[in-house]
């Protein structure tokens, strides 16, 4: 569903879609050109090549989650408002109609992705793990969260099962991350 009449942005969000459902090789120029009524041509005018096109989403993906995060990530202040503000853009992206992060579908083609796109991807896991991590360290140091081990590796928990719950939810609906995020809760020692 475009979100303006820019045919760039009709452009970029056709192909999130096809990118989300598909993968980066699942889906052609051709397969964002027909839906939108416009020709190959006019999509070329915007992103010359694929690696272009996948560039330009890995930015607004980014530009997105920026946006909807800005409060939470503020790197301060209590940490369970911090986690509950993730688990709020996770539920918004997948109303959205983005119901897979940017890391879990490019992770599809991972091999085939050039390296600045390899390294802004590996940039963005990088920025999150120690925004997360960060989060875990001061929730328990501030009592808020309860663990064993390192925050981290505790961090990398979360993310990854989130991710997973993404993946999941796509199939199954939004009860499965409503499940995740009760069970991340409850590991922290949270009472919901």
């Amino acid at each position: 569903m475009p979100r303006a009449a820019n045919t760039r942005d009709q452009i970029i969000d056709t192909a999130f879609q096809l990118m989300l459902q598909r993968g980066i090789n699942g889906f052609s120029y051709r397969d964002i050109s027909e839906p939108l009524g416009i020709k190959n041509a006019a999509i070329h005018y915007h992103f010359p090549n694929k690696m272009d096109l996948v560039k330009a989403l890995l930015h607004e993906n980014h530009q997105v989650l920026r946006k909807g995060t800005a409060e939470f990530m503020a790197y301060g202040g209590p940490a369970r408002p911090q986690l509950e503000g993730m688990f709020a853009f996770v539920l918004h992206q997948y109303d959205c109609g983005r119901p897979i992060c940017m890391v879990g579908a490019l992770a599809i083609d991972y091999d085939e992705l050039d390296e600045g796109i390899k390294k802004a991807n590996d940039n963005f896991m990088k920025d999150s793990l120690a925004w997360l991590t960060k989060v875990m360290k001061d929730g328990r140091e501030q009592g808020e969260f309860s663990f064993n081990g390192d925050p981290m590796s505790k961090a990398t928990t979360i993310l990854a099962t989130v991710q997973g719950a993404r993946q999941m939810a796509r199939v199954h609906g939004t009860d499965y991350l409503d499940r995740i995020f009760d069970q991340v809760r409850a590991d922290l020692g949270i009472e919901s």
